[in-house]
């Protein structure tokens, strides 16, 4: 067979990498793109006020996170950004969703100035149910020139069992260099599963 040599980089690299060649035998560790699972959590019958995640950084690009959740009664679904391990609660969050429920009528949820992005409206305690299911997209949060500027596809049971389903968006208003997420609400969390992703162009 054909006889060549390779040469191996001096470190170990840093978790994620890989290896890659110049196409003369020479490799060195690579970020790898696409999309990497950066951890999450499920569990049942919890009553819990919140689950938070600080994961965010510069690493990536975008963070995509997905969500099924249920309440231990009636209540609404919100989304807060956080920093240094805390939570923002400051009246820096605007949004906009638009949608339909299963019966036809229009749905919005819509706020200038509030100190959450609210996710659902009078979600249905049921456990025979997701309750609430969600996809969010934040952008670049960790860059601290930036606006954290969020994308968001929510879909929820109310109180009459009917379905609604909305899109839209949200940002807030001052630049900063945000550390993480959590999901809470104005009612306890029952059952949850959230996951959350990585995404390298």
């Amino acid at each position: 067979g054909a006889s060549y040599t390779l040469t191996f980089p001096t470190t170990d690299g840093n978790a994620d990498e890989f290896l890659q060649t110049n196409g003369s035998g020479v490799l060195s560790w690579a970020s790898a793109g696409g999309l990497v699972r950066l951890g999450g959590s499920s569990a049942t019958g919890q009553n819990v006020g919140d689950v938070s995640f600080d994961l965010f950084s510069t690493t990536y690009d975008m963070y995509v996170v997905q969500y099924v959740i249920s309440f231990v009664s009636t209540g609404n679904l919100w989304l807060r950004l956080r920093s240094s391990g805390s939570y923002l609660t400051t009246s820096k969050y605007k949004q906009t969703l638009a949608g339909k429920k299963s019966d036809g009528s229009s749905t919005a949820i819509e706020h200038t100035s509030t100190t959450y992005f609210q996710l659902t409206n009078n979600n249905e305690s049921s456990n025979t149910h997701n309750s609430s299911v969600g996809t969010i997209t934040f952008f670049k949060p960790a860059t601290s020139s930036k606006t954290t500027q969020i994308q968001m596809h929510t879909q929820e049971f109310d109180t009459s069992s009917v379905l609604a389903d909305r899109t839209g968006g949200g940002i807030f208003l001052t630049a900063g260099d945000h550390s993480g997420f959590g999901l809470l609400g104005s009612a306890n969390l029952d059952e949850y599963n959230i996951q959350v992703f990585g995404v390298k162009q």
